[in-house]
């Protein structure tokens, strides 16, 4: 077995190599995309190997970075193994394993282990809480956990439909924890990563404190503080590449370190057969990466794609040929680690003789007039971050316009002898008028009684494989009923903002903390809160529930609203109590006699800058407190987890500043 390990530093473009002289196949990362650091591991137990070679010279490969939702992958791997015990029975009720499980949903009962493992199990997505923490961990949200689920409803019926949910993962670690008798921190140290000899993997809580912990930078080049995810089954894990391609090379065929065959297969079998769905297997984002994206007689691949605030991870295993790749990276996106991530992994396939062929869009043949059949599909519709307005222009062609956009605008898109809908770019009756070379394809179905839009893309990356997604995008929702009282309270508050104020003081949500209230023109009976991108329908004056039936991403991750007022002031929370944020209304101004700010756990505390605006400050911040300043834009000016700031800082002309930290401490400011 030859295994080669290569760490990077980006500050230009690097090259990703083939052994044997294959160097222009593989390409190279285009120098638009970069990233201030990655990782790249590949595992293969053939004597040729793809290699990595950098312009910047090679660094160690044992950094640790956080692998995000690459965790999931483990923490169903964790439930595997006792199943294999006979301590769990994957089809069971969680119930029997959880007994103060609870929810004011009484479905919740039907909730099984496999729907946690298979997004299917109709909890809301993603409890907001405290979840992304900078620079330290807790235990706090574990451990209000189940409390938070017994104030929260589901949103369908237990497995009747997937749909990516981080809060189940966080529910199966804690039956990890109930059946073993371990922390999920203590059960995966013992059985995954001391087998393994994984010395770099493990929970957060673990590997809190790493002096080779991934560097973050922000706004371009600035170091901040290290971003951890606390839920840990579902996004708490670091790891290198070197421990990831590790732990990947267990799935390959005839390996059982920590799994069987047959654990193994059940996690790479999927029961969807909807080509718009995700194919999940068992903790996989897909169990059959390139089929999926449409390349034939490629073998399978394995995918988990993972993102935190800051970090974000890929691991891609082909089982029978043995190959394992690891990928980190800090800054970009996660899509930016998948497409890393399928880069190199055509790249090894191709060296095993295996062909998995670039699918290059095909010119659709369009036609000059819409069917019939479509013209009575013109309407409102909405998913997870947007309400639309679907019509057809005199029937020649499709507008499909996000009504609750900063700007709204029509993207065009027309008809094709495929029965398809073609996005275009230019201008409609002009010769500019033409297919967009980054291709989308969009199709109406009927599913559960409901009306979809569907979407296939087919994207550009500068130097990469093009990259092909598929999934629903939009469900038919129609103008909800909603009575004028109910639309007059809720459009005098289109455009009002309200900043978190409940999070702990080092949650990542205060580096953007401004939600804004969008009504979308016209009477559709919708809102949406700008900041969370998160749609609802409005159902009395003060509250509103999420109300999407679909599949996949665009779909999940609901949540109810209600707007309640204390001691006279408003805040915009979730129905749940996981989230709070005051009203822009009520935010004092700060005075020039405020030379101290006595802290509060229970919320961060807000103000305009007032007197200080445009003038160069200094603070006395005690451990387990945080200062953020914003410009009048929203735009994060300062926060002290910005390292090597200096002592002063010089506040904005406009803006706000917000002051966070546990009870007793004092935030001196001069």
């Amino acid at each position: 077995m030859r295994v080669f390990n290569k760490k990077i530093l980006f500050a230009a473009a690097a090259m990703i190599c083939l052994s044997g002289g294959t160097a222009a196949h593989a390409s190279q990362i285009n120098e638009n995309i970069v990233y201030e650091e990655s990782g790249i591991e590949i595992l293969e137990t053939e004597t040729d190997t793809v290699e990595t070679g950098f312009e910047e010279g090679d660094a160690e490969v044992h950094r640790i970075a956080a692998i995000g939702s690459v965790s999931k992958v483990f923490c169903v791997t964790a439930a595997m193994q006792l199943a294999e015990q006979g301590k769990i029975d994957i089809d069971a009720p969680v119930t029997q394993y959880v007994k103060e499980f609870k929810m004011q949903d009484e479905r919740y009962k039907d909730i099984t282990v496999r729907m946690l493992m298979n997004h299917t199990s109709g909890l809301m997505g993603f409890m907001l809480g405290d979840n992304m923490l900078y620079d330290e961990v807790s235990t706090d949200a574990h451990d209000r956990f189940l409390d938070n689920l017994s104030r929260s409803r589901l949103k369908s019926d237990p497995g009747t439909m997937e749909n990516y949910c981080n809060d189940g993962l966080t529910l199966l670690e804690i039956v990890v924890e109930r059946v073993s008798g371990e922390s999920f921190t203590d059960y995966v140290d013992n059985h995954i990563c001391k087998p393994l000899d994984l010395e770099s993997t493990g929970t957060c809580l673990k590997m809190y404190g790493s002096p080779n912990t991934a560097r973050v930078l922000i706004q371009g080049n600035v170091p901040y503080a290290t971003d951890y995810c606390v839920a840990f089954g579902s996004g708490g894990m670091m790891s290198t590449v070197d421990d990831m391609r590790i732990f990947g090379s267990t799935f390959f065929m005839g390996d059982e370190r920590i799994l069987s065959e047959e654990s193994k297969k059940a996690m790479m079998k999927t029961d969807v057969t909807d080509p718009y769905e995700w194919w999940f297997g068992l903790g996989w984002d897909s169990v059959d990466f390139f089929g999926y994206a449409g390349i034939e007689d490629c073998p399978q691949v394995l995918f988990k794609g993972g993102s935190l605030d800051h970090q974000f991870a890929g691991l891609m295993v082909a089982p029978e040929e043995e190959i394992s790749v690891a990928v980190t990276i800090t800054g970009g996106d996660g899509t930016e680690a998948t497409v890393l991530s399928q880069e190199l992994m055509a790249a090894a396939l191709e060296e095993t003789g295996a062909e998995c062929k670039d699918i290059l869009p095909e010119e659709q043949v369009t036609l000059d007039k819409v069917p019939e059949k479509y013209m009575g599909l013109a309407d409102i519709y909405a998913c997870t971050g947007g309400i639309y307005r679907v019509d057809f222009p005199n029937g020649e062609y499709m507008e499909l316009t996000e009504l609750t956009a900063d700007i709204p605008r029509a993207v065009r898109y027309k008809y094709t002898e495929a029965d398809s809908f073609v996005k275009m770019v230019g201008e409609p009756g002009t010769d500019t008028f033409l297919q967009d070379p980054d291709q989308e394809l969009l199709h109406f179905v009927e599913r559960d009684g409901n009306t979809y839009i569907t979407k296939y893309e087919n994207v550009r990356y500068e130097g990469f494989r093009r990259f092909t997604n598929s999934g629903y995008m939009l469900q038919r929702v129609g103008e909800a009923s909603v009575g004028e009282d109910v639309k007059k309270a809720w459009e005098e508050r289109d455009g009002k903002k309200y900043y978190v104020t409940n999070m702990r003081y080092s949650n990542t949500v205060y580096d953007d903390p401004c939600l804004e209230v969008v009504i979308p023109e016209g009477e559709t009976g919708y809102a949406k809160i700008k900041g969370l991108e998160k749609t609802f329908m409005l159902t009395d004056e003060d509250s509103g529930v999420g109300f999407l039936f679909m599949p996949g991403e665009n779909g999940g991750r609901l949540e109810d609203f209600e707007l309640v007022t204390e001691d006279g002031t408003q805040y915009l929370q979730t129905r749940n109590k996981t989230l709070k944020a005051i009203s822009e209304e009520a935010i004092p101004d700060f005075t020039s006699d405020i030379t101290e700010i006595e802290l509060n756990s229970e919320h961060a505390q807000w103000y305009n800058v007032g007197d200080i605006a445009g003038k160069t400050v200094s603070f006395d911040i005690p451990e387990k407190a945080s200062i953020y300043i914003y410009d009048n834009f929203g735009r994060l000016i300062y926060s002290s987890y910005m390292k090597d700031y200096g002592e002063y800082v010089t506040v904005p002309e406009e803006g706000k500043i917000m002051f966070a930290g546990e009870n007793g401490g004092v935030i001196g400011v001069r």
